[in-house]
């Protein structure tokens, strides 16, 4: 197949020419990398991904093609696409179609025959930062000027631009067990299928929906989607997670979910170096020792008190209980390579999270159980009031009347928030 000529501009000059993939045209976003061997449909769809410039560490892309399967939205979200090798011909019994035509289809603009071991090299020792792509500008000093006037991530506020313009509906598998309420941050199409195998029933509500909205659909739980760009700038979904949590309403948070009740909880965030992306990262689960092997897509963490963000797992003081607004809450998980905050779990009221990816359809499935923790407790936050709903969805506006302490007293260690 013969080939355009393509560039891939860094932001601090970097230059690396390759071969036009995909549609012909010109990109920008922040270039990060992904060191997954496997699920690059998954990836390109998944909403989390929106204005970034994807750098596949895997030599050979494509080789399975597409399916009409393995879409976790209904678009493919990257702003652009590098690889190494593009496979010729996709060979594999699910196949659908090729992914090269379907990059073209969709307008994403890639490059390929580039070193992406050295352009991966290259964003591991200066960070992620902004890049173009373009097979219509061979010169790399004029794509650098609209790479630096292009927007950074930093202070991106993004959420908005990918959650579901209107409220849709997952079954249950079998029998009905509990309904959930997930705010569409990015949320991706395993999260509901890994529910509704459970028995639960997940009404998938827009971005901006708020407390009433979620109250509507008379929930069992609330769940907090991963999604795309800066926490820093989610205020509305910070605001939300607060409410859920003066309700005591079960509360289950995925990336950037667990971002968001990081900063509902008091804490702040921050911008990783790199970030983590990909499917065989090693995590702590500190209640039972066990390491997983997790899928991660997150460029941004959760800063604990007393953290800078460049302390190692060893240094990091995570072993505390720290004091919040909603009582007491501690670090879960954490992240063997670097240390950086993997999980939060609130001790007063009913609310967990994870930074990485439990529901992840690509694999490894180590963390899958996350999904049963979340209906247990929803199990036990029932079983303390002995009938559902009593208090929680009072809605005269009394706060903390069903706020559900784990100790089984109803309301305390839980702040009253007039």
């Amino acid at each position: 197949m013969r080939r355009g000529a393509a560039i891939l501009v860094l932001e601090d000059g970097r230059t690396f020419r390759g071969e036009s993939y995909g549609s012909i045209g010109e990109t920008f976003g922040e270039a990060v990398f992904t060191t997954g061997m496997t699920g690059y449909q998954e990836t390109l769809t998944d909403p989390s991904y929106h204005r970034q410039v994807v750098v596949h560490t895997a030599p050979q892309i494509g080789n399975t093609g597409v399916n009409e399967s393995d879409d976790e939205s209904d678009r493919i979200w990257v702003s652009g696409y590098v690889v190494r090798d593009p496979a010729r011909t996709p060979s594999n019994w699910r196949a659908t179609g090729a992914l090269e035509d379907r990059l073209v289809a969709e307008g994403v603009v890639g490059i390929c025959g580039v070193d992406t071991r050295a352009l991966t090299r290259h964003l591991r020792e200066r960070g992620a930062m902004r890049v173009g792509v373009s097979s219509v500008e061979p010169d790399a000093t004029a794509l650098r000027e609209r790479v630096l006037a292009s927007p950074q991530m930093l202070g991106a506020d993004l959420y908005a631009e990918v959650s579901t313009p209107r409220p849709y509906v997952v079954a249950a598998q079998g029998k009905q067990r509990f309904t959930v309420a997930a705010v569409d941050l990015g949320i991706k199409r395993n999260v509901s299928r890994r529910l509704a195998a459970r028995g639960v029933t997940t009404h998938v509500l827009p971005a901006a929906s708020t407390l009433d909205d979620l109250l509507a659909v008379n929930p069992d739980a609330i769940f907090f989607s991963p999604g795309p760009g800066d926490p820093a700038t989610a205020d509305h979904p910070v605001s939300l997670a607060q409410e859920v949590m003066r309700w005591g309403i079960p509360l289950f948070g995925i990336c950037f979910g667990s971002q968001i009740l990081g900063r509902a909880l008091g804490f702040g965030t921050y911008k990783l170096g790199y970030g983590h992306r990909g499917i065989n990262l090693p995590v702590l689960d500190r209640a039972t020792g066990k390491v997983e092997v997790t899928s991660h897509n997150h460029g941004f963490a959760v800063a604990w008190p007393g953290r800078d963000g460049k302390l190692s797992a060893v240094d990091a003081p995570v072993n505390r209980v720290v004091d919040t607004d909603f009582g007491s809450v501690e670090v879960s998980h954490l992240c063997l390579n670097d240390g950086v905050v993997e999980g939060l779990r609130c001790r007063d009221v009913p609310a967990f999270t994870v930074q990485y990816h439990p529901e992840a359809a690509a694999g490894p499935r180590d963390a899958d159980y996350l999904f049963d923790r979340f209906v247990e407790l929803v199990e036990g936050a029932r079983d303390l009031d002995g009938k559902h709903g009593e208090g929680a969805r009072d809605l005269d506006g009394k706060h903390g009347e069903g706020a559900r302490d784990l100790d089984g007293k109803h309301g305390e260690g839980v702040p009253a928030h007039a």
